[in-house]
């Protein structure tokens, strides 16, 4: 089981429990899931990334899937209307704060 934090713009914070699998594995159906090499975080034991072509095109879903740090394994999305460049960037920075934070507790 893994606890899951959403927020958006119209939404506070909130928490629930989820049982997830590999978004290549989930979402196939739905479109290309391609597997984003070189996509680092520095202190991850374990991490994958990946981005969807969900309805052709370029990517326009990013995940960070599997990030362990240690006994904690966290998976990062993002879902929006910017660039490929600024969400891989977002992606990214959301990963490392999240990898920074885990690390203090």
């Amino acid at each position: 089981m893994e606890r899951l934090f959403v927020q958006d713009s119209a939404d506070p914070l909130a928490g629930t429990f989820i049982q997830t699998g590999s978004p290549d594995k989930r979402y196939a159906r739905y479109g290309e899931i391609e597997r984003l090499d070189g996509a680092g975080v520095a202190g991850a034991d374990e991490q994958h990334f990946f981005c969807a072509h969900f309805g052709g095109g370029e990517c326009n879903r990013w995940y960070a899937w599997l990030l362990r740090f240690g006994q904690y394994l966290i998976e990062v999305q993002v879902v929006g209307r910017m660039s490929p460049e600024t969400a891989s960037e977002t992606l990214k920075a959301a990963a490392a704060n999240i990898g920074e934070a885990v690390h203090r507790i």
